[in-house]
């Protein structure tokens, strides 16, 4: 299908409606229109303050212009509720802007799929938490709630061999923070147990008198193995109660789309445009 409309026809016909939008720079308008195939692959890097979400809008009001994509076809994810309102509040009003110049069909729907990372992992885990044999469809847990459950599983660790020098409360805090880790970069306690192990190998064969920051490692490192054991504990218990943390829920959702290939297959059906706000790659789930 061949363009109807550049980036500039649009931006034209919005202005003579009414609408407050500024042409598009050239790099802006290679971004909206991605010249070679509208509909590939493409990352773009921009700073601060550089129109991101203007741009985000625009190629969303390019690709139903043109007729590569209808509304509902189309997904956009971010990271705060108050990015995902602002986006879909925009698209719309530039949808209806569209409708108004005569550039779509009176009929197209505005309706835009606009939501965060965390929501769509929440939905695509309700929908197939049952591969798992879990109930996801109750929220996620609060912090309190959290902090709770991880104070019930340190207070009452039943091992005799665990030791650790911290409070209570600290190994209640070392054990939701690396709880958390564990789940956004799906990694296993073996792994990391694996590595701490190389590691503390590697200081046993130092002689000598250690220095401070030695020292530190090697308490850290022992301490982190020794509460591996108590952080799968805490993960298993509330999948297998349903008791869900937004970070199980990402997880769980990552493992859903790695280990079945036909929930990928569905989105694509439903999705034949996604578009990522501010994606980062310091999240493996997400």
């Amino acid at each position: 299908m061949s363009e109807k409309y550049s980036p500039q026809d649009i931006a034209a016909a919005l202005q003579k409606v009414g609408a407050k939008v500024f042409d598009p720079t050239v790099e802006q308008s290679a971004i909206i229109s991605i010249s070679t195939n509208p509909l590939e692959p493409a990352v773009v890097i921009a700073g601060a303050g550089s129109g991101k979400t203007e741009t985000m809008a625009a190629r969303v009001i390019y690709l139903v212009a043109n007729g590569y994509a209808r509304p509902d076809q189309i997904l956009g994810l971010t990271f705060t509720r108050k990015a995902a309102g602002e986006l879909a509040i925009r698209i719309r009003t530039r949808l209806r802007q569209l409708r108004a110049a005569k550039l779509i069909p009176e009929n197209t729907p505005l309706e835009v799929s606009v939501t965060t990372y965390h929501s769509y992992a929440a939905r695509l885990l309700s929908e197939h938490s049952i591969r798992f044999g879990i109930d996801a469809d109750i929220s996620p847990m609060g912090d309190a709630a959290m902090w709770q459950l991880a104070n019930d599983v340190v207070r009452n660790w039943d091992d005799a061999t665990y030791t650790n020098e911290s409070a209570i409360n600290t190994v209640v805090s070392d054990l939701l923070g690396l709880a958390k880790l564990m789940l956004e970069h799906q990694v296993r306690p073996d792994a990391i147990e694996a590595a701490d192990l190389a590691v503390l190998q590697e200081l046993s064969k130092m002689s000598g008198d250690l220095n401070d920051q030695v020292r530190k490692v090697n308490r850290v490192l022992t301490q982190r193995t020794g509460l591996l054991p108590m952080v799968e504990s805490f993960i298993k218990r509330r999948q297998q109660s349903g008791q869900l943390s937004f970070d199980d829920q990402m997880s769980l959702a990552a493992d859903i789309a790695v280990n079945f290939a036909d929930v990928g297959e569905l989105e694509r059906a439903k999705y034949s445009v996604v578009l990522l706000d501010e994606y980062q790659d310091t999240s493996q789930s997400q």
